[in-house]
Order: C-alpha cells, then sequence, then structure tokens
C-alpha cells in the first residue's frame, strides 16, 4: 500500500481533508468529543432548539445550488408512463 493511499484514508490527515473539501481533519477523539457536546447541548438546551457544534464539511441538508435541465419535469413524466427505457449497463473503466 503506497503512502498517499494510507494518507487518503485517514481523516486525521490533511491530504484527507483537502481531497474531501473539509476545513481541517478530524481524528475519532474530536468526533466523540464533538457528539458528546452536541448530545449535551441538546439536553440542557430547554425549548429552544440547539445549535449543533460546526463540522469541518458541508451540511448535507443545505440546498445544493445548481442547474437543473428545461426538460427535467418532461423527462421526469415520461420515466414516470414507463416511455423511457433505462441503461443496466456497467460503466466501462
Amino acid at each position: 500500500m503506497l503512502l498517499t493511499e494510507i494518507l487518503l484514508r485517514d481523516p486525521a490527515s490533511w491530504t484527507h481533508a483537502a481531497l474531501a473539501d473539509w476545513k481541517h481533519p478530524i481524528t475519532q477523539d474530536w468526533a466523540v468529543l464533538v457528539a458528546t457536546y452536541d448530545l449535551l447541548a441538546q439536553v440542557h438546551s430547554g425549548k429552544r432548539k440547539a445549535k449543533p457544534y460546526p463540522r469541518p464539511w458541508r451540511d448535507a441538508r443545505a440546498k445544493a445550488k445548481g442547474k437543473v435541465r428545461k426538460d427535467a419535469r418532461e423527462i421526469l413524466k415520461r420515466a414516470k408512463d414507463g416511455e423511457l427505457e433505462w441503461q443496466n449497463r456497467p460503466t466501462p473503466m
């Protein structure tokens, strides 16, 4: 196994963080501490919603900004009606 492969698999390395577009690398200890902080903040926040500790990655629930094809609704309607035939072939490598 090459050193680059090891660095890419380790979330504590800056190489992994850079390729994953994170603000900083994380360790397992950090992940446990942040999860504990979030849990305690929820328990002690009372009726108001607790703000979670910020993570280095982007929020998965945030809306992605992008462009949608103008004919997307038509394509989805045709797929729903069974007028489209899907290609289930593996991608050649």
